[in-house]
């Protein structure tokens, strides 16, 4: 697990002592105690003698190409004919730089070459029209690499200042570079889990998305949002809640299957009323769609599949009627004699929004647990399917 995220900071300097800085600054990166020095890489002893015996004076800077290092006084005398350059650093805590595979000074060298020529690009330069050179600096707890750029001889002029969305598409790309083997592993590890519970049979990769599912058959949460109700129907509505509630008892507990004969029919009925409405067929038809199909899971019966939407029809019916008895219970008849009352057709766009919410977490909580069955089937098949293989097996020796 990393501990920190990397550090990249980026800086043009330009100006008339520009140049001199740009040369201090490479002596600085070049010579500075605990820089790598180039010969430090060098694998072969016959090549790491010679150039021992002609670069006595070798520094820690690196450009675009392995060998030769570039010279220390070649670049500052480069550089500092030039009227700007870039500054930039890009450095991680030693454990985050260990974990992403930056163990030596030549991984740190590796990355500034994969990067700076995708940074010409990004600052909309071709490769050729940026030269560059870096240095890796060993700080205990922080190592990090310095990276001294300037534009090439013949290079577009630009300016030296980079836009917001240049730098942050420059963070990115160092960011993939650094990340990557993270991402590789990681990707290996999840494959590698992946492999694991489909060879598990029961654990495959419907599993892995069943907590998920069986949430949303608990309490589903989504669909569609409620229709435009006709003026028509909430006047409609608004009158049978006014009547009801003159039929209303004073006092009792406040639910169907406690009420009157009469009020409870009523209520039921008005219910019936609000689900044969037209803005509500589409939602109507999506919860009979889904219970059937939830029931066809577990049997070929025409016959269960329409009393399972019967069953479902009523649950929603008398949980309709149950809203239509709240609204009439806010009085909306005496309210009105005092003055008092919201409009009917306020209680009734109440009324027909419930109805619709109803009826779409009823048909997502349908459609969920369909997707549980139909999870749960191919699990029991799968392991049928291994037991039969296994037992193939035994009987091919």
């Amino acid at each position: 697990m990393l501990r920190s995220p990397f550090i990249f900071e980026l800086k043009w300097v330009a100006g008339p002592r520009s140049g001199q800085r740009a040369s201090v600054h490479a002596r600085y990166i070049a010579t500075r105690e605990g820089v790598a020095r180039a010969e430090e890489d060098t694998p072969d002893p016959i090549v790491h003698a010679r150039y021992l015996d002609e670069r006595p004076g070798s520094t820690g800077l690196f450009g675009p190409d392995p060998a030769p290092p570039p010279s220390l006084e070649a670049v500052q005398a480069e550089v500092s004919a030039r009227p700007w350059h870039w500054q930039a650093v890009i450095s991680l805590r030693e454990e985050d730089a260990t974990a992403l595979g930056l163990r030596a000074p030549p991984d740190w060298r590796d990355l500034a070459r994969r990067v700076m020529p995708q940074f010409a690009i990004h600052a909309g330069l071709a490769e050729a029209d940026i030269r560059w050179v870096g240095a890796v600096h060993r700080k205990a707890g922080q190592p990090h690499v310095h990276l001294l750029a300037w534009l090439a001889e013949g290079a577009p002029p630009r300016q030296p200042r980079l836009q917001r969305p240049e730098l942050r598409d420059i963070r990115r790309m160092i960011a993939h570079e650094l990340y990557g083997p993270l991402r590789a592993e990681l990707a290996a590890e999840r494959t590698a889990q992946r492999d694991l519970l489909v060879a598990a049979g029961r654990h495959n990769l419907a599993f892995l998305r069943r907590v998920d599912v069986e949430a949303h058959a608990e309490s589903p949460t989504g669909g569609a949002l409620p229709p435009a109700f006709p003026r028509t129907d909430l006047t409609e509505l608004g009158h049978r809640i006014v009547a009801l509630s003159a039929q209303m008892p004073d006092h009792g507990r406040l639910a169907l299957a406690y009420m009157p004969p009469a009020i409870r029919d009523e209520a039921r009925a008005t219910a019936d009323w609000i689900l044969s409405r037209p803005a509500l067929a589409e939602a109507v038809q999506g919860l009979r769609e889904a219970t059937r199909s939830l029931t066809a899971l577990y049997t070929i019966q025409p016959q269960a599949a329409d009393a399972a939407w019967a069953r479902a029809h009523t649950d929603v019916r008398d949980r309709i009627a149950q809203a239509v008895l709240r609204a009439a219970a806010k009085r909306p008849v005496r309210q009105r004699r005092a003055g008092r009352i919201p409009p009917e057709r306020g209680l009734a766009a109440q009324v027909l929004s419930g109805a619709h919410g109803l009826l779409e977490r009823e048909r997502l909580r349908a459609e969920a647990k369909a997707e549980l069955a139909r999870d749960q089937a191919a699990a029991r098949a799968e392991v049928r399917s291994q037991a039969e293989r296994s037992a193939q097996m035994g009987t091919d020796r």
